[in-house]
């Protein structure tokens, strides 16, 4: 890949060194002021559909607030992610932005196709995407995340795991902007007047040479994002996000220019026991395409849709919790292969699902959960109509107040894709995926201390995946299974202006395919050791954040790959109460590491690049 000059590798350096400098002369102050306190009762909602303190949830789960975000220097959620627990990157071009309808993704536990995305409890996957590299931090109060089969209580393409970005009920009044290298530039405002909330975002990145091992260039993304919220009154809120990404890539073949909308709308009622969301998503993608070799000028115009509802209600009865809940989904595939002959094809189908949760103490220490699920679809092309019955079975046992154990067996399931039927070769049959998951873990807060410890197996059987077969991919069925154990502490005490986070993880993934010539065997996939780790630094007008990702012994498409280690700095000085100056760098090493291997090229993580910028609270 092309480097920066030398004299940019050495401004870069010795910035980061200041910043480090600047950090240790304020650890010197340390004495003189009180860091902020670390929260341990914290409450998640995503993991059983109702608040319960994390610590006492029967499922690996973690919660990064908005801090722990910001720490990251990260102005989108997909690159904000990078340094979570048990989750591994799957990008293409820059800042995390997709190919077109080859996305980047946030795989997890080595299940690529298996993250469920919501906002605010509306799911945000369509077409097998969520484009969280169009998500501001800014306007998130907190991400709770729940590893492994959430698909009982959230339904298809909760395999490896859910996502709940929970935004913000009132946006900040203030103004943000910044520049960096490969001609970065960010300009962000957002403004609460009364029950009305705005924002409105617009990030660019310049051109980047060698993308891939083709030799692929890339320009952008050039992104614009608009994003409103209101609360009609303690119970009913409306928000809506507009996004517009543009970017284009060129290789010795073709020079391709994709264009991308997406639109969220949602309107959610909400009290102590009852939720109600009503949703609507669509993600447009228009591809221009000029290919040097024929002379030919394609456009290619895809769009999907989903709207829906889905309502739950909940009940406390003496010590027992009772939760039931429906859900609705009408899902709309339209494309347009050559808009000049209108060639177009149009597919939809329409989502049920109905679920429940019983909760209840068996005796002092144990509380059993229970979970069920029914799901079914109509409609679909091709006869491609599916019905799945899913359950889950949760155990916590109680050591002391802030210690518990636990233990959970359920199941998952995938229904195939409206484009995924589409592309789907003539005469094969495509199933819907089915799993089973285990996991055992152990949870404890303690003065400052946050510990985790999960064991974990799952087998899914038919797990979906693309084959490209020239022109276009094609969808099959593939055998997925993974053993693991992930080990986190979080260490954060009033009495200390740094704050500590590590975590190990161990996974075995692992893919089978089957065909007419039978099985291929039990094949290697993603990586098994994971390391993560950072340090966050507080006090007085100075913060300052290190994180870093080791991922080894990876396998993609079969071939080993060596290992990536991303790293990102970022420092923060605040000049008055409410203006400061920031200063965010990534791949601090300048490493030239694979982030994913396809077909035809590999595809590497941006080298060393930098961002500076101020920020006004008003």
């Amino acid at each position: 890949m092309r480097k920066e000059s030398v004299l940019t590798r050495k401004i870069l350096a010795a910035t980061a060194a200041a910043g480090m400098l600047l950090g240790g002369q304020a650890a010197g102050l340390a004495a003189e002021g009180e860091a902020q306190d670390f929260e341990l009762d914290q409450v998640i909602v995503t993991a059983q559909r109702y608040e319960k303190r994390e610590v006492d949830v029967a499922a690996s789960t973690e919660i990064l607030t908005q801090q722990d975000l910001l720490n990251t220097g990260a102005s989108n959620l997909y690159n904000a992610l990078s340094f979570s627990t048990g989750i591994a990157l799957h990008q293409y071009g820059t800042g995390g932005s997709s190919m077109g309808n080859m996305t980047s993704k946030i795989v997890m536990r080595g299940n690529s196709g298996g993250t469920l995305v919501l906002i605010n409890g509306m799911p945000l996957n369509i077409r097998g995407t969520y484009d969280l590299n169009d998500i501001p931090v800014e306007n998130i109060e907190r991400v709770e995340i729940v590893r492994g089969g959430g698909s009982v209580l959230y339904g298809s393409e909760a395999t490896g795991g859910v996502i709940n970005i929970i935004t913000k009920k009132q946006r900040e009044n203030y103004f943000k902007t910044g520049w960096g290298n490969y001609g970065q530039q960010e300009y962000t405002v957002g403004l609460q007047a009364d029950r009305l909330g705005l924002s409105y975002q617009y990030s660019d990145w310049g051109t980047r040479e060698n993308v891939a091992s083709d030799g692929k260039k890339w320009k952008g993304p050039d992104n614009n994002n608009l994003s409103l919220n209101y609360a009609f009154n303690d119970n009913w809120s409306l928000s809506l996000n507009h996004v517009e990404s543009n970017y284009h890539y060129i290789t010795s073949k073709a020079d391709t220019e994709q264009n991308i909308n997406r639109n969220n709308i949602q309107l959610t009622y909400r009290d102590n026991h009852l939720q109600s969301t009503f949703y609507y998503v669509d993600r447009t993608r228009e591809k221009d395409a000029l290919t040097f070799s024929k002379g030919t000028y394609e456009i290619d115009e895809e769009k999907n849709r989903n709207y829906g509802l889905d309502m739950q209600k909940d009940w406390e009865i003496k010590d027992t919790r009772l939760l039931f809940g429906g859900s609705f989904q009408r899902e709309e595939f339209t494309k347009n292969a050559k808009i000049s002959t209108s060639d177009s094809v149009k597919h939809s189908r329409n989502d049920f699902s109905a679920y429940g949760q019983y909760e209840k103490p068996i005796s002092k220490r144990d509380t059993l959960i229970l979970s069920a699920r029914e799901s079914w679809t109509t409609g679909a092309p091709n006869d491609y109509d599916e019905t799945n019955f899913s359950g889950q079975a949760q155990m916590i046992h109680k050591l002391q107040e802030n210690e518990n154990l636990y233990i959970s067996a359920g199941q998952s399931f995938k229904m195939p894709e409206l484009h995924q039927i589409y592309n789907t070769a003539p005469g094969a049959d495509l199933k819907a995926q089915v799993g089973a998951h285990y996991e055992a873990g152990w949870k404890k807060d303690i003065g400052g201390h946050k510990w985790r410890v999960a064991l974990f197996h799952y087998d899914i059987d038919d797990n979906i995946t693309a084959k490209y077969v020239a022109p276009d991919f094609i969808y099959e069925n593939e055998n997925l299974k993974n053993s693991g154990i992930e080990l986190e502490c979080k260490i954060k005490t009033a009495a200390s202006p740094f704050g500590f986070h590590y975590a190990v993880s161990y996974g075995n993934p692992k893919t089978e395919t089957i065909d007419e010539g039978g099985s291929s065997g039990w094949q290697r996939d993603y990586s098994r050791w994971q390391l993560n780790g950072g340090v966050t630094y507080q006090q007085d007008k100075w913060s300052a954040a290190l994180n870093a990702s080791y991922m080894a012994e990876r396998v993609l498409n079969n071939v080993d790959t060596k290992p990536y280690l991303l790293t990102n700095l970022n420092v923060n000085y605040a000049m008055t109460q409410n203006s400061s100056l920031f200063l965010t760098i990534n791949n601090l090493l300048d490493r030239d590491d694979i982030t994913y291997r396809a077909t035809s090229a590999d595809y590497y993580f941006t080298p060393c690049n930098y961002m500076m910028g101020y920020k006004m609270n008003f």
